[in-house]
């Protein structure tokens, strides 16, 4: 299988940066690294032992999927700065658009300038959060692997074609947030593969993964945030259509060996 996108969810919820090359560690570098958590339940969270919280305690996709839909934003690594916009329809971020908001992640003053903008935008009070070496991922299978939260999510451009076909929309791939997307396999075969290993054949060998588990989808993929009016119930649809699957899409992979992954890099499954 042929990669042909890898991407980067910083804030848990807001949309992805696009990557050309990933030194992938447990995960991808500050992917969702931090999250938005409910003040209510801002003591279920300790960031000198973080565990895996379900994502109904976050600002996110599955609380707010319409909100953090009209979101645009991107995270840089090497200074933590988080730039938000309002999202427009076919939003092309070369144009001329203010920013709703920048603030560094890594600061005390922008983690408060970040938590009041999304408690505003939400009308409830979040707070940002991190911790080292967690992910808020939507899955706790790493936790129960290996006792870390950290995955790659991995979805079958083939399988979202599939989908698309039975339903009558073009669906696009990164409506379902993965880290990586692949081409290349038949359609809904990755499922086959649960337990085995992956490893990058492309020109910087050496990554090497285990994929773990399907990846269960819930209704905060219903809205497709580069075409906001097109609200569907994409795990009614996956059972009605592939009930042999069930409301399944896309999987999670645990790294067994560090390594780079590139943009058209090959994949094999051993």
């Amino acid at each position: 299988m042929e990669v042909i996108s890898l991407r980067r969810y910083a804030v848990k919820g807001l949309s992805s940066d696009c990557m050309e090359s990933v030194y992938v560690d447990k995960g991808f570098p500050s992917d969702r690294k931090y999250a938005l958590i409910k003040k209510t339940k801002r003591s279920l969270f300790d960031e000198e032992n973080p565990k895996w919280l379900h994502k109904e305690i976050f600002l996110c996709a599955f609380t707010r999927n319409e909100l953090m839909a009209s979101f645009d934003s991107n995270f840089v690594e090497d200074t933590s700065e988080l730039t938000v916009w309002k999202r427009l329809e076919n939003y092309d971020r070369t144009r001329q658009q203010v920013p709703l908001l920048s603030a560094n992640l890594e600061s005390i003053e922008g983690r408060k300038e970040v938590s009041e903008f999304f408690s505003e935008a939400c009308r409830e009070p979040v707070q940002l959060i991190s911790a080292s070496n967690h992910q808020f991922g939507n899955t706790s299978k790493g936790m129960k692997a290996r006792g870390d939260t950290r995955t790659c999510h991995i979805v079958n451009a083939a399988t979202v074609r599939s989908l698309s076909a039975a339903i009558g929309v073009n669906l696009n791939p990164l409506r379902f947030r993965p880290n990586i997307v692949v081409d290349g396999l038949e359609p809904w075969s990755e499922f086959k593969y649960i337990g085995k290993n992956l490893v990058n054949q492309g020109k910087r060998e050496g990554l090497k993964m285990n994929i773990c588990a399907r990846t269960v989808r819930c209704d905060g993929i219903s809205v497709d945030p580069l075409n906001r009016s097109e609200i569907l119930n994409i795990p009614n649809l996956l059972s009605k259509h592939f009930p042999e699957h069930g409301p399944y899409l896309g999987v999670y992979a645990l790294v067994d060996t560090p390594g780079i992954i590139d943009i058209g890099d090959t994949l094999t499954i051993i």
